[in-house]
């Protein structure tokens, strides 16, 4: 591996990086399902649902033409903004490794979550003002691995793609930071799978937040 960094912009993924929102998410989707009609979800229906925005997760647990999956995906984005952040909690040492890297690289996150859950969850654990641009499942056409979320970061920030890394847990995270010309850096402690990571190319692998500190000297 050649040596990385020093970068100038993090991106990092939301769900399963800076936060475990699967307490939270879980909880919504099975609202949701009573609120239609559907009844009582399982834990396998509402397991490894995170990963590519609302409206993938429903359709992998109705079915893509199931006439449940409209009005649960209508009361889901009412719901869960405002239960998003109950059980939901920053991952060890995430604040402490923003606060160390404050001033030192520019920070954004890009999420497949909707605005105003993001937002939520964000401004409730603390860590909202840490982040100079947000780019949510309501500002994007694709979502990752197609690379427009990164590439959205770069030209805010005017950065060159090769000092921009993107932190993420998913084989997906990996593939847009690469489409983008940027660094991408897995995570082993989210929801994604550690092999999946490293055979998408993964530039670094970490356990834990902290690990990135050298690459911002």
């Amino acid at each position: 591996m050649s040596q990385l960094g020093p970068f100038e912009a993090i991106v990092w993924d939301l769900d399963g990086v800076l936060v475990d929102t699967e307490p939270d998410l879980k909880a919504s989707f099975r609202e949701a399902a009573r609120a239609v009609g559907y009844g009582e979800l399982t834990e396998e229906q509402v397991s490894n649902k995170i990963g590519g925005g609302a409206k993938k997760a429903l359709e992998s647990i109705f079915g893509e033409d199931s006439e449940y999956l409209a009005p649960a995906l209508a009361h889901f984005k009412d719901y869960y903004p405002r239960h998003s952040a109950v059980h939901s909690v920053l991952y060890p040492d995430v604040l402490d490794t923003l606060d160390a890297l404050h001033g030192k690289a520019r920070f954004a996150v890009a999420t497949a979550k909707i605005r105003s859950a993001t937002l939520e969850i964000l401004d409730k654990l603390g860590i909202v003002d840490h982040f100079d641009y947000i780019v949510t499942a309501d500002d994007m056409t694709r979502m990752k691995p197609d690379p427009q979320s990164i590439q959205m970061v770069q030209e805010r920030f005017g950065v060159s793609p090769r000092k921009v890394a993107m932190v993420g847990d998913m084989a997906t995270d990996i593939q847009a930071a690469h489409a983008a010309g940027s660094t991408g850096i897995g995570v082993t402690y989210g929801y994604g799978k550690k092999d999946d990571i490293i055979a998408a190319g993964a530039d670094m692998v970490i356990d834990t937040p902290r690990q990135i500190m050298p690459l911002f000297p």
